[in-house]
């Protein structure tokens, strides 16, 4: 495959992706904007915090990733495997690092309410991508 076939290809699913988002329920579209909100709010911290740096890292391979699969399975529910593989290890290391957090200054609670609230959405987030993956596995659709 040649490279011009390659971003073809990519432009074909990025299309088919936005038929697919745009057709998903309103909450489900807020749900991914409050998500866009909280997990882009790690620049804020990415200086000074491990777990920020960690979070845009994740974040960003994680679409990457997504987007190869739905290339591969077509636009879906399958495709949210890529979040559930990537996210796991990081919600399991955020839920260790949360009582570790310190919150002496006024810069330290912001962030802690930042990462509460990043936890919290990795957490509920991995809830609906498990589900997605399971039922695109036992109904047999992508």
């Amino acid at each position: 495959m040649s490279w011009t076939e390659l971003f073809e290809r990519y432009q074909a699913t990025e299309l088919a992706l936005q038929a697919y988002v745009e057709g998903l329920p309103l909450w489900v579209n807020v749900w991914r904007g409050w998500m866009f909100f909280v997990f882009t709010a790690a620049v804020v911290f990415l200086v000074w915090k491990r777990e920020a740096r960690w979070l845009a890292v994740v974040m960003v391979v994680s679409t990457l990733a997504y987007n190869l699969v739905a290339g591969v399975s077509g636009p879906g529910r399958f495709p949210s495997i890529a979040f559930v593989l990537l996210w796991s290890p990081l919600a399991i290391y955020f839920a260790g690092r949360w009582p570790l957090l310190q919150s002496s200054s006024r810069f330290d609670r912001f962030y802690f309410w930042w990462f509460t609230a990043a936890l919290a959405t990795l957490a509920v987030s991995l809830a609906f991508d498990s589900y997605n993956v399971a039922y695109s596995l036992m109904a047999g659709v992508p």
